[in-house]
């Protein structure tokens, strides 16, 4: 067996195929690459819309951004993902999937123990993308200015 086996190595190191290389085959059919793109999106904090019931009940605050990337094509058979950037600019940015919810205390005026919940949120349909804040306690509170990132796939 093992004279076998150094036969078969032998005669492969003796008859391997050496010579120049031959001319290029012709350019194959171009195939559907991934489609990836990414954008940054800012809401002043003057520019959040407030969306309430007539009984001040179910509050939150949105901002819709156009975006001509998010096609029917790319809403039927891709994905969209949505980030918060936190701190950003700052040595300690992180970016934040969505939805994030974060539980958030302080002290109010007479320095009463306050707790509530800050829930961040983000939709989209064709040729746009929409971004929410709600407070757990419906607060009509406007939020601060805000960095989001997203991520198109197709």
């Amino acid at each position: 067996m093992k004279k076998l086996l150094l036969l078969v190595i032998a005669s492969l190191a003796l008859f391997s195929c050496e010579g120049p290389m031959g001319p290029q085959g012709p350019q194959g059919v171009p195939g559907e690459g991934m489609f990836w793109k990414y954008y940054t999106y800012t809401v002043k904090s003057q520019d959040w819309k407030l969306a309430t019931t007539e009984d001040g009940l179910n509050t939150y605050y949105w901002y819709e951004f156009q975006n001509e990337d998010i096609t029917d094509d790319l809403y039927l058979n891709g994905y969209v993902l949505g980030y918060l950037v936190q701190s950003p600019g700052a040595e300690n940015e992180v970016i934040t999937p969505l939805p994030y919810t974060i539980h958030r205390g302080g002290t109010d005026e007479t320095d009463k123990e306050i707790l509530w919940t800050e829930t961040y949120t983000y939709d989209y349909m064709p040729g746009s993308i929409a971004f929410y804040v709600q407070y757990n306690d419906f607060a009509q509170q406007q939020p601060e200015e805000m960095v989001f990132r997203v991520i198109l796939n197709n």
